[in-house]
């Protein structure tokens, strides 16, 4: 198979570069330094080559027949040249590779079952996880439109006809390697296993060049695999026992929450989830850490010539105080064990060993022992110029990093940077920061330039993601992040030399980037600054815990092996537990293979073609590889694109209802095909879509019984009525005001994103509008009747609208979720009063519900409490915290209240919780689809009357029936052909239940059986 051929030649390409600049430090930094050197280096190749053939019909093709001509010259001209360095390093610890080899061998086997957990293919459809869904949404149509389109000049799919501003090259080459014969899962999956085991790898060895051992690159590489947080302890604790403990561990379905305010923690983003979801990230980051071992061994040599040579010039004097001169071992490694930090025990057990050869050490024993001296040093290049050719080819291959992972290469210029000022050899990293600029600037300036939205945000930012970050804070947030972890480091740091505080210092300056700056519209995203960071830190943790390991007390090294025991479970326990969340993750299947609608697209269209579509994250017309002119909007908001324009006349162009006017924009934007679906009908783009125009003037080339595809017509081609087109009338233009028509959009009676739904005494229903920051108000028939509140932070004002209610007197109490307060308005509208809620305040209000005395209970999703209040804004009663135990909550979703009691969702812990009206724990019902649903947003009415409790499921359409025992009765849906779409709000009035159908902006109405 070509694919297999093309990763052949590619690793041997990347070997020959490597044996020329790049000295080994084993078998294994070989592989791992010749798959990403090849991987990097033939991607560019192959890109650039099809980019040449970007006039003809597959540029892909004649790509990767130039990348095979010019990697089989390059193989050929190398093995025909010396080697400009040695191969391999002679100056390791002396021990076996066995065990180098067997962690490899799990770092393989990990990272297949990450991989292929997260993203595979069954019957012809693609397998994602509910996870990876959303960031998997421009990934895939990147892959696609190489694998399946043309993308030549290169377009972000879901924005077309503007270039791409998102690094996007690994996904190229996995789209390169589905066109030689793979299918979408196995390109995707075989490049990102391999990238993740080279970068542990790299890791591994990264750790054993910093410290001289063995056993420390592999305690470090392998503390990557484990997120150190102390999420753990709060969980554990919320277990009633240890099989509870256990079974709860074994089915969660959740990362382990942090208990921080902000959402972006619960998504794991300390853990390995993280590299399934950005799979261009661990090549990027083996690719800096390739670079760094490369200079860690420069700077070693380098200082050693400084300690050992009178007279040297200032460039390689060593970096401290030089009242105490640095003796080799003291510079080149921090396992010496001569360290007067040391108790009086350790410095007599270690200096027992000092004098023993290797030939009298056991392996594990052997590597504390340092024998560096300048006859050993065989790595150095015999000349300046073969240094310099070094260093400029490293400087290459970081100014490959920005199309590629630009926050990676942003990484590796902020250390490289402190390395400079701190290190010796700065003549040869001028020469790399000159090869890299040469190579990186143009691609910064194509990403950062061109039509890009005004930045809203300041460059400046302190606090990362911490709310109300004061230092304290942020000292907080990382002391429980990183956890026990930190103990470790501090340890090594005491211990190692100055030439290791200088790697730390030059590291830490990642962990300064993210605490003090933002560089994109999402602050979260700085997270890989802090991944690159702790992946460096995990090695000093590393050393910490091994020299922790060998520490004596009373003449024995127990007590220091059991406390490193412990410390290793501390550390390792969290991350363990978050791993089961990736197992149980559910799939989310998209139609692919054999797919009609893909086929035809495919079979049919130009590859370069461009569709009007529904914003839909996964569109089927995006895995045939063909690009959309507004894909969802998240995406392109996040990479700077201006989308308050394109909306606009994304809106317009399913509302235009003059025929010229309608295909004079659609040519004038470079819209080939227009795709009407179910999401299209039913107003998720505007109210009433034109579809009537485009059967009546657009020839139809695609229908089945969802989907309709109209060719634009071409310029010059004269328009004219469709034959047998059905007849056009002024109703279709109409805006419908009635609730049970809907749609999104921003007029009255359309909603964009509804969140909550109540009903008055006099049958009024009233539906939160969340995106649009208001109130709507319908008759019991459904027409509108008005709106109340408008966008904003001030008193009547909304942002994001959340559960609703309304009182024996007709007031309405409003959750202001994203100003995170309760508003109150009278019944026609009128502000009245706010609250915040009980200290620290609301964050994320979800739901409010009243009781028959007239009590308010507010669900405060970020806090994980329930809160009660008088109808005045007097607290009553407050309850719940973070946890799986009873009486804890994770992100609560809805309440009802009837008969001294109180029913709670509680979604991601997959249940229903029952309390009584002071917060009392009564019992709880298991509701195992609400752990499947993907972004749960159930609901809760109570029916006293019947004795019924209904709750929203949005994931199966469909309303579940309770008894007030718990017992589940059934489930109702609406009387064809009315159905449920995301059902979330729910409210009952005289026997009628009323559904909110969040994804079709529209209400439903059950009628409920008597008793």
């Amino acid at each position: 198979m070509l694919a297999l051929l093309y990763l052949i030649v590619m690793v041997v390409l990347g070997d020959n570069l490597c044996r020329r600049f790049c000295p080994y430090v084993s078998r294994l930094h070989r592989i791992a330094a010749a798959f990403l050197v090849g991987l990097v280096l033939s991607t560019w190749i192959t890109y650039l080559s099809a980019l040449l053939f970007a006039r003809t019909t597959k540029p892909l093709l004649w790509g990767n027949v130039l990348f095979f001509l010019i990697a089989g010259g390059v193989i050929v001209w190398s093995r025909r040249q010396p080697s400009g360095t040695p191969r391999t390093i002679s100056a390791r610890p002396v021990a076996s590779e066995k065990w180098d080899w067997i962690l490899g061998g799990v770092y393989l086997i990990f990272a297949c079952w990450l991989m292929f957990s997260t993203l595979g293919s069954h019957e012809g459809r693609l397998r994602i996880g509910g996870s990876q869904w959303s960031d998997f949404g421009p990934n895939l149509a990147i892959m696609q439109s190489f694998a399946l389109g043309h993308n030549f000049p290169t377009e972000y799919p879901h924005y077309a006809g503007e270039r791409i501003r998102y690094h996007f090259l690994f996904y190229f080459q996995a789209g390169n390697l589905e066109f030689l014969g793979l299918n979408p899962a196995w390109s995707n999956n075989l490049l990102s296993i391999l990238s993740l085991v080279a970068m542990l790898i790299l890791v591994m060895l990264l750790g054993e060049t910093l410290f001289n051992s063995r056993t420390v690159g592999r305690i470090g590489s392998a503390l990557c695999l484990f997120n150190s947080s102390l999420a753990y302890i709060p969980f554990l604790r919320s277990q009633e026992s240890l099989t509870g403990a256990i079974s709860s561990v074994v089915n969660l379905p959740w990362f382990l929450p942090s208990g921080f305010p902000y959402r972006g923690e619960g998504w794991g983003l300390w853990t390995m989830n993280t590299y399934a979801n950005q799979r261009h990230l661990a090549s990027a980051i083996g690719t800096f850490l390739l670079v760094l071992i490369f200079l860690i061994g420069r700077y070693r040599e380098k200082l050693l010539e400084a300690q050992t040579e009178p007279g040297s010039s200032p460039e390689v004097q060593p970096v401290g105080d030089q009242t105490e001169p640095m003796s080799p071992p003291n510079i080149y490694d921090s396992d010496e064990p001569a360290n007067t930090n040391l108790s009086p025990e350790v410095q007599q057990v270690e200096a027992q060993t000092e004098p023993a050869s290797p030939a009298n050490i056991d392996e594990s024993d052997q590597e504390a022992i340092t024998d560096f001296s300048p006859g050993i040093q065989t790595v150095s290049p015999k000349t300046s110029v073969a240094m310099m050719k070094a260093f400029i080819f490293f400087g290459i291959l970081l100014g490959a990093l920005p199309l590629w992972n630009s926050a990676v290469f942003g990484s590796a210029f902020a250390v490289l940077a402190v390395l400079f000022l701190m290190f010796p050899l700065k003549r040869y990293m001028l020469g790399l920061a000159i090869a890299t600029a040469v190579l990186a600037i143009p691609q910064v300036l194509y990403l950062k330039t061109g039509n890009v939205q005004e930045a809203s945000y300041s460059l400046f930012h302190w606090g990362y993601i911490i709310e109300s970050h004061t230092f304290s804070k942020v000292i907080y947030y990382l002391g429980f992040t990183f956890g026990v972890k930190w103990l470790l480091v501090i340890l090594a740091l005491a211990l190692v030399s100055w030439f290791h505080w200088r790697v730390f210092i030059a590291v830490s300056s990642l962990l300064a980037m993210a605490l003090l700056f933002q560089l994109g519209v999402e602050v979260v995203a700085n997270h890989k600054f802090i991944h690159i960071w702790l992946i460096i830190v995990n090695l000093f943790a590393a050393y910490g815990l091994w020299r922790l390991s060998r520490i004596a007390l009373f003449g024995t090294t127990a007590m220091g092996k059991v406390a490193a025991v412990l410390l290793a479970v501390g550390i390792t326990l969290g991350g363990v537990i978050d791993l089961f969340p990736i197992r149980n993750a559910h799939w989310i299947e998209t139609p692919f293979q054999d797919d009609p609608l893909v086929n035809w697209v495919r079979a049919e269209t130009n590859p370069k073609a461009v569709f009007l579509t529904d914003r839909y994250v996964q569109h089927p017309i995006l895995l045939a590889g063909r690009r959309i002119f507004f894909g969802w909007s998240y995406f392109a908001w996040g990479l700077g694109y201006p989308l308050g324009q394109r909306e606009e006349i994304y809106r317009r162009l399913f509302a235009e209802r003059h025929p010229q006017e309608l295909v004079r924009l659609l040519q004038e934007n470079g819209i080939d095909y227009v795709v009407v679906d179910a999401g299209i009908r039913q107003g998720n783009v505007v109210q009433n879509p034109n579809e009537s125009v485009y059967q009546a003037f657009f020839k139809k080339v695609f229908e089945d019984p969802s989907t309709v595809i109209f060719k634009v017509p071409d310029r010059g081609q004269e328009l004219n009525p469709v034959e047998g087109a059905p007849a056009r009338t002024d109703a279709a233009a109409a805006l419908a005001v009635n609730m049970f028509a809907g749609g999104t959009g921003k007029g009255p009676g359309q909603f964009s994103t509804p969140r909550g739904i109540a009903v008055d005494d006099a049958g009024n229903v009233l539906v939160s509008d969340a995106n649009n920051g208001r109130i709507q108000k319908f008759s019991p028939k459904g027409d509108y009747v008005a709106v109340i509140g408008r966008v904003g932070p001030g008193q009547g004002e909304l942002r994001y609208p959340d559960g609703i209610t309304v009182d024996p007197a007709g007031n309405v109490y409003v959750v202001d979720a994203e100003n995170q307060r309760i508003q109150k308005f009278d019944a026609n509208g009128s502000f009245l009063s706010q609250w915040r809620g009980p200290p620290p305040g609301f964050y994320w209000p979800r739901d409010i519900a009243i009781d028959s005395k007239s009590n308010l209970y507010v669900v405060d999703q970020g806090r994980d409490r329930v809160v009660v209040f008088t109808l005045n804004g007097e607290v009553v009663a407050e309850w719940g915290k973070k946890g799986t135990g009873d009486g804890e909550f994770n992100e609560p979703t809805a309440s009802a209240v009837g008969d001294e009691k109180v029913y709670v969702a509680d979604p991601r812990n997959g249940r229903i919780q029952v309390f009584d009206t002071k917060g009392n724990f009564l019992g709880k019902w298991s509701i195992g689809e609400w752990q499947e649903a993907f972004l749960p947003y159930p609901d809760l009415v109570l029916d006293q009357e019947a004795g019924r409790l209904y709750a929203s499921s949005p994931a199966a359409n469909e309303v579940l029936v309770f008894n007030l025992s718990g017992e589940r009765l059934g489930t109702i849906v609406p009387t064809h052909p009315d159905k449920l779409e995301s059902p979330t709000g729910l409210a009952i009035k005289n026997k009628r239940l009323y559904v909110l159908n969040s994804s079709a902006a529209r209400v439903s109405v059950i009628t409920l059986p008597k008793k």
